[in-house]
């Protein structure tokens, strides 16, 4: 099960890196966690070209070089849900499978089911048991004595469950199903279950008098976490108000967030609570206005719960760092008003709380991670679209965030943004304060909060649009993200950017991003050998920048064949022109059945017309790059739509493609008087695909 190394990062100062993991393969990150000694731990999903993905468990030295790396899978699909480590190092991964050869080994379940438990030895050189478990599970957690504990939902009347502890029961039906959030205990040698609970609650209100009848109730865990009594903790969200919620508990009745703590013996609930009472009912849906996204406890017992809400009854203490929800309450139940993100702090015996604060500003913000360091500091990672939302230490005004809480829950001493997708999907502190965070697209990085970030690359994105990952595509135009790469003062002379050693042609440098066209002689792009465990060493392209006559650390980049994406303007919208040559927009949509003509980047298509990278293209050329898909409920979704030119674009620089596709008719245009639009808004989308990649969906104005 052990891979070969694939890459390294470049060594950074104050133990401070960032690098990418991938290869010619997406990979999707799940979790990321720290040990005590300042080594990062990784697990996620690898796809594969058969469209299936497998697991991937990896492990980071201190300055970012890949030291272990081995995967399992089956054929189907594998994805793990997340990761955690034992005192003795050995490494657990749990989550979801459609494999119905998934490798068990001495397994307690060895008949295929939707989820699986495994573990690995400290070297990940031996699986040392991995079993199929009745349910996905979608969280994991470890204790001194390497017992697992796992969180998810199932709505399996048969789901097993022990004496003293809520046993549901989940219901199967037509006039009546529900899901319940599992909390289960397996063994140190993953042979038996040693205790079960199964949450589920039957009661809904979705207003206007309606019980809701026939409609699916829904509990789930979504985080687990172990204290060191041995004293287990689910945070999870349910759309009923009648779970079984322990006498004295913070709130018996209420809808959304709960929280459940089950007794060391593994015998009976020390308690269940809500977090908070709201909900915005609109039938079939309840809407619960608070949901949990991540938990850790403390030494003490104490549970740290982080999510989103938009409940101005949310339980925020007196001198927390913000005490009101700070977005537009709406009595409306539909659409629901932006969250902000959350962190409350609830004591041993859930009966108060301890502290709790919102996080956020006057758009969506959502806390998906949370860590406890040393000195008892709560950090936490997640996103936010609001323009006001704390910055201090902050270089980017991306929508991933990185704050600390100190201990009382009263102050930010630290608060970041950072580029999308670069740091929101997980957050670890190891035992030095140094804090580990990833995105979902495979960037991880460390951040030493007490002093000034070290210049390096933090990510690279399309140009046009996609989240920040390690990817690159010859003839692409690419954002490089990261803090102080560039000059001061905007100026693209003044830095230079080479990948696998070609100079890069630089159009836009500053202090934080610079944008640079991938040159076409870079080498790649790269493949992978089968689905083995073990993958030959490829050769990723060495993407470093010179700056105020500093060279920067490598970053390293996998080459593909293709990542096509559309140019938007700043509303997401495409920047499109319409047939009369006019801007599209939403005071002058398209004409449907009309030409429209959209920009892109990514598409990996070379040409003898473009000369050196950068030069200005001065001949059309149809290169028939792309197709062009519908994506629209209002039309049939996956249609082919009519593509009458896909080339060069005369005027723009190599690298720029220009695209002219026929907009459907919208359905009854020709009866008059009928008019359809996806989501009852006036676009349709549609995506593009080059190389075998399909871009992002984007959106063009519309009109009959």
């Amino acid at each position: 099960m052990l891979a070969a190394v694939l890459l390294t990062a470049g060594t950074l100062a104050a133990a401070e890196y960032s690098t990418y993991i991938g290869d010619a393969n997406a990979y999707h990150i799940t979790r990321a966690i720290a040990d005590s000694t300042g080594n990062t731990y990784i697990a996620g999903s690898r796809a594969l070209a058969s469209q299936s993905s497998e697991i991937f468990v990896m492990k980071l030295d201190g300055t970012g070089k890949i030291v272990l790396f081995a995967t399992l899978s089956g054929k189907g699909t594998d994805a793990p849900s997340d990761l955690a480590l034992d005192p003795a190092g050995n490494i657990y991964v749990a989550g979801a499978t459609s494999s119905p050869n998934f490798p068990i080994h001495n397994a307690f379940q060895s008949t295929p089911g939707p989820g699986f438990l495994a573990k690995f030895s400290p070297d990940a050189s031996q699986v040392l048991y991995s079993t199929y478990f009745p349910a996905a599970v979608t969280a994991l957690a470890v204790d001194s004595a390497g017992n697992a504990y796992i969180t998810g939902s199932t709505s399996s009347p048969t789901f097993p469950v022990t004496a003293g502890l809520p046993a549901g029961p989940a219901t199967q039906g037509v006039f009546e199903a529900a899901s319940g959030a599992f909390l289960t205990k397996i063994s140190a040698a993953g042979d038996r279950i040693v205790y079960s609970a199964l949450l589920v609650g039957h009661g809904k209100n979705c207003g206007g008098g309606s019980t809701c009848f026939l409609s699916q109730r829904n509990t789930i865990g979504v985080a687990v976490a172990v204290d060191s009594s041995g004293a287990a903790y689910i945070a999870g969200n349910t759309d009923t108000y009648d779970l079984p919620t322990t006498a004295g508990a913070l709130l018996i009745t209420g809808t959304g967030a709960f929280v459940a703590n089950v007794n060391a013996a593994g015998t009976a609930l020390s308690y269940l609570t809500y977090i908070g009472p709201t909900y915005y009912p609109f039938v079939p849906f309840t809407n619960p206005a608070n949901t949990a996204h991540a938990i850790a406890v403390d030494a003490g017992g104490d549970a740290f719960i982080a999510g989103s809400t938009f409940d101005p009854l949310f339980p925020a203490t007196k001198g927390a760092y913000q005490t009101t929800y700070d977005g537009s309450a709406s009595p409306q139940p539909y659409p629901s008003p932006p969250p902000d993100a959350f962190v409350v702090k609830l004591n041993p015996s859930g009966t108060g709380v301890v502290w709790g604060t919102y996080i956020g500003g006057n758009d969506v913000d959502v806390a998906n991670s949370v860590a406890l360091d040393p000195s008892g500091n709560v950090w936490v990672a997640g996103t936010t679209a609001s323009a006001d939302f704390p910055n201090s230490q902050g270089w980017s005004q991306g929508g991933d965030f990185l704050v600390e809480l100190n201990s009382t829950g009263s102050a930010l001493p630290y608060a970041a943004r950072y580029p999308n997708d670069t740091a929101a999907q997980s957050v670890s502190v190891d035992g030095a304060g140094l804090v580990h965070v990833a995105g979902p697209s495979g960037l991880v990085s460390t951040i030493a909060p007490a002093q000034t970030p070290v210049s390096r690359i933090f990510g690279i994105a399309n140009a046009a649009a996609g989240p920040a990952t390690g990817r690159v595509v010859p003839g692409e135009i690419v954002a490089i993200y990261g803090p102080h790469i560039g000059p001061a003062t905007p100026g693209a002379a003044a830095v230079q950017v080479s990948i696998g050693g070609v100079n890069a042609p630089v159009i836009y440098a500053s202090d934080s991003q610079i944008n640079a066209i991938i040159p076409f002689g870079v080498p790649g792009p790269l493949t992978s050998v089968g689905t083995s465990s073990l993958l030959a060493s490829p050769s990723l392209a060495a993407v470093h920048v010179v700056s105020k006559g500093v060279t920067g650390p490598d970053f390293p980049a996998a080459v593909s064949a293709a990542e096509p994406e559309v140019f938007r303007n700043p509303d997401g919208y495409a920047a499109a022109l319409n047939q009369d040559g006019t801007l599209n927009s939403s005071s002058n949509p398209a004409q449907d059945g009309s030409v429209v003509a959209v920009w892109l980047t990514g598409v990996g298509f070379e040409s003898p017309l473009y000369g050196e990278e950068g030069q200005v293209i001065a001949t059309a050329q149809d290169l028939h790059c792309c197709e062009v898909t519908a994506t629209s409920f209002a039309l049939a979704q996956g249609d082919a739509v009519e593509v009458l030119y896909g080339g060069t674009s005369p005027g723009l620089i190599g690298g720029v493609f220009q695209m002219n596709f026929r907009l459907p008719l919208l359905p009854c245009s020709q009866n008059g008087g009928c008019q359809v639009f996806f989501s009852g808004e006036p676009y349709l989308e549609f995506t593009v695909q080059a190389g075998g990649q399909t871009s992002l969906p984007f959106r063009i104005y519309v009109t009959q």
